[in-house]
């Protein structure tokens, strides 16, 4: 009798331990489940590059495109092309920056009369610049002063010089990734007051060019 008292006893009790570590594994399994559910989700790092802060940075390219003086006429038309630097900081949406840019021009002609004008061979630019990011596209518009030499040519006498001027114009930037972007640009630049010589009569003009480039960026 006591035997089998001792045999019943065991037995609860094992079933009794039992129960109390199936609920233990249960109560630990809801609680993992619990906390899987309110945990922070975990990412990979390319799963964490948002486009929040794409286009901030110093950059370095080239650009090479056309350039036409105010009348458009092909013999006053030229190929541009050169290098520019610079920076930009994002604000959310908003891009603010500043860019230098150098450019050679081939033989860009302004004409003055039918035998006389002024030739443009370069022009160094520094422009402000603001636009929208829109994910991995910029667009901007720019605005600054542009420096460059305008030189006689046929029958205008007066020498050589360097003149000031305003710029201004818009563009699309494409981002391609790893630092690399494509864009394209129009640039409007005009030179004020210029004054010149032809057949030893003075006079001054307003000088204005147009200038649509393709470029591409290096960002780091």
């Amino acid at each position: 009798m006591k035997s089998s008292s001792k045999k019943t006893y065991s037995f609860l009790g094992s079933v009794a331990l039992l129960t109390a570590v199936c609920i233990s594994v249960a109560a630990a399994a809801d609680l993992s489940e619990d906390a899987a559910l309110f945990a922070s989700p975990q990412y990979n790092s390319a799963e964490m590059s948002v486009a929040g802060d794409d286009w901030t940075g110093f950059y370095v390219g080239a650009h090479l495109g056309g350039i036409t003086s105010n009348d458009f006429s092909e013999t006053n038309s030229a190929w541009s092309g050169g290098v520019q630097a610079g920076y930009l900081q994002q604000f959310e949406n908003l891009v603010l920056g500043a860019e230098i840019a150098a450019s050679l021009h081939d033989e860009l002609s302004y004409e003055l009369s039918p035998t006389a004008g002024l030739q443009q061979e370069w022009s160094v630019n520094v422009t402000g610049r603001a636009g929208m990011a829109l994910g991995q596209t910029l667009i901007y518009g720019l605005a600054g002063l542009s420096l460059a030499e305008l030189d006689p040519t046929g029958a205008t006498t007066s020498a050589s010089d360097n003149h000031v001027g305003a710029v201004f114009g818009a563009g699309v930037e494409q981002a391609l990734g790893n630092g690399w972007s494509v864009r394209a640009e129009y640039q409007q630049t005009t030179y004020w007051d210029i004054a010149s010589s032809v057949g030893d009569v003075g006079r001054t003009d307003d000088l204005t060019n147009h200038a649509v480039t393709v470029g591409v960026n290096y960002r780091f």
